[in-house]
């Protein structure tokens, strides 16, 4: 039968129709006798019912999408019939169609229905091109370059489609199931693999954490600044994206884990931060940046007491545009003075004090935002986190950054099981591009800017990309004056003029010196904000001649060794060990004190709850 269709098949092909199945003749014995036809022939049901009178069915029917006709009651067909049980025979043959036939080019002909065709090598490339989040019409493009050519290519872009819509059905119902199954692999795989699920009183997934064993080891090592950030729904079920970001030594964003969840208030959050700190060995972050919402804030206060929490300030003057927009046409230098003062107060009293000088000068004691935003002064602006370590992060823009990429893989039709597939991709780009920058910063040398020393000591230590920083503020250091007002302790740098800047304040940094203990404190607190001495300390160290970079002054997380040699802990290495012995010996042969040990030694997925959804 097979080759019967095949054949008549490629009939069809040559002679510009498709064909199909119209009968096939049965009996005890099997198949006996079989017709296929035409595509075109025979009549659709709307067809037929178009000279039916109106009203003449008395069923009620859902309305259907109206479809183009491509019956004509063609009566071309072939017939075969089985003889002796044996031999497949043609015994009727009819050629003749009531419609035009396609031109003599398998270009046209190919994308007739018969005709078109997928084999198992280009479902299996859909289906992994799919998988790196490309299109169908790309995917075709490139099968039509891999066939050479599109007349070569018997499907169109429907088709690929079709294909991609076929894989995604597979998870329906059973979306959660996947994901867990995908979890269990990639503990398999990677026992420091961490993940839990929070399930509400009817079964329901709630929330979803995952963190691979790289990104837990990566805390360890630049842990100390994260932001957190809600703003991003990328699944069909509308559940808010919560990565944890950080910045590597190469100053890149990098994952500390990441979660889904269905709502947002102070007790999920909780649920999180809870979740996510035992999967990150119970090491509180030193500072967290998040957005200005009130249930994370109250979450954090509970989860992480000793945090040091700040709301990220491109989202307050990113509001403060939308709520002052009036104000900034009416007075045109109120919002370069309203940055100065945020951003140029050096200390609280600075700042409090410049900020009522504005508002006394252009006379806006009474516009509510202004008052909102004073009010919260201590959560966002730099004046009350100038001593705090940040790793030069003031906002949450590294998860904005983050949410645009996850744009180019996910959308709102994306599964939770093909969303966690997607990150794994992201991630592993993330490692790898890590990884290549190790290689570059341990095998070039930037070219110096000076004959300093301690710029060669820099040059040295840090990885490309922090070397650049500080070879930058390094030549700031040239601006301005120092001049001592206490012998050999404290020295003030005036900078009059920065050519770079069109609107530059005059301005001086007081620093303190400790020549015994090679110690340098700037009022500008530099070092203490990104890791980097600024350029005021350095400017007095050249004075004072100094040869080299204090050691205390080079934080290993901005060196090119910062993620060699970080302990990893005990807890582990004994979950890793005695996973080994289970494979050795069999789970069955296990006693109940081993059970018990291995509770002991849970990195915290089984004592979450889990649910089918």
């Amino acid at each position: 039968m097979e080759e019967a269709y095949d054949f008549y098949n490629l009939y069809a092909l040559v002679k510009g129709f498709s064909i199909r199945w119209n009968q096939k003749g049965k009996s005890k014995k099997g198949v006996t006798h079989l017709n296929i036809v035409c595509s075109k022939q025979g009549l659709s049901k709307r067809q037929k019912n178009q000279g039916k009178p109106v009203g003449c069915s008395t069923k009620v029917k859902t309305p259907e999408k109206v479809r183009s006709s491509t019956r004509t009651g063609c009566k071309a067909y072939m017939r075969a019939k089985l003889v002796n049980g044996a031999i497949w025979e043609v015994t009727v043959f009819k050629d003749e169609h009531n419609h035009d036939l396609a031109p003599n080019s398998s270009s046209k002909n190919r994308i007739l229905r018969s005709h078109r065709s997928l084999t198992m090598e280009d479902r299996d490339t859909i289906k992994n091109l799919s998988d790196q989040n490309i299109g169908p019409s790309k995917i075709l493009e490139y099968l039509s370059v891999l066939h050479g050519g599109k007349d070569n290519v018997h499907f169109r872009r429907k088709d690929v489609s079709n294909v991609i819509t076929t894989d995604n059905r597979k998870l329906l119902g059973k979306d959660v199931d996947s994901t867990l199954l995908h979890f269990q692999r990639k503990q398999d795989s990677d026992p420091e693999f961490f993940y839990a699920i929070d399930a509400d009183e009817d079964g329901f997934v709630k929330h979803i954490f995952w963190a691979d064993g790289r990104s837990r080891r990566a805390y360890l090592e630049f842990g100390d600044v994260v932001t957190f950030d809600t703003t991003y729904n990328t699944n069909k079920y509308s559940m808010p994206l919560a990565p944890f970001i950080g910045v590597n030594h190469h100053r890149q964003s990098i994952f500390f884990g990441m979660a889904l969840l269905r709502s947002e208030n102070a007790a999920n959050f909780c649920w999180l931060f809870e979740t996510w700190l035992k999967a990150m060995y119970g090491k509180h972050p030193k500072a967290i940046i998040t957005d200005q919402d009130l249930a994370m804030k109250k979450a954090i206060n509970i989860v992480f007491p000793n945090t040091v929490h700040r709301s990220c300030q491109w989202h307050v003057m990113r509001k403060a545009r939308e709520q002052l927009g009036s104000l900034y046409g009416k007075k045109p230098t109120f919002a370069e003075e309203l940055g100065w003062v945020i951003n140029g107060s050096l200390t609280v009293s600075e700042f409090e004090n410049a900020w009522a000088a504005m508002i006394d000068k252009h006379k806006v004691q009474s516009n509510k935002h202004l008052n909102n935003m004073f009010k919260k002064r201590a959560d966002w602006a730099p004046a009350y986190f100038r001593g705090v370590f940040f790793a030069e992060m003031t906002t949450s823009q590294r998860s904005e950054s983050m949410n645009a990429l996850f744009k180019l893989w996910v959308n709102a039709h994306t599964s939770i099981y093909k969303f966690v597939c997607s990150i794994d991709h992201i991630i592993e780009n993330i490692w790898a591009t890590e990884g290549d920058e190790d290689l570059l910063s341990m095998n070039e040398n930037p070219q110096l800017w000076s004959k300093f020393p301690f710029e060669l000591d820099a040059r040295e230590v840090y990885t490309r990309k922090v070397y650049s920083v500080f070879k930058q503020l390094l030549q700031d250091s040239c601006l301005g004056i120092a001049e001592e007002r206490e012998r050999g302790t404290l020295y003030e740098v005036k900078i009059d003029k920065n050519p770079d800047f069109k609107h530059w304040r005059p301005v001086s940094y007081l620093v303190k010196v400790d020549k015994e203990a090679m110690l340098f404190s700037c009022n500008c607190n530099g070092f203490e904000f990104q890791g980097l001495l600024c350029p005021h300390a350095m400017k007095v160290m050249w004075i004072l001649g100094m040869q080299q970079l204090p050691s205390h002054y080079i934080l290993k997380r901005w060196c090119k060794n910062a993620n060699v040699g970080v302990k990893r802990p005990k807890i582990e290495d004994e979950a890793k060990e005695k996973k080994k012995g289970m494979k050795q010996i069999g789970v069955e042969d296990l006693d109940d004190e081993t059970e018990d040990d291995e509770e002991e030694l849970n990195t915290g997925d089984d004592e979450e709850e889990t649910s089918r959804e």
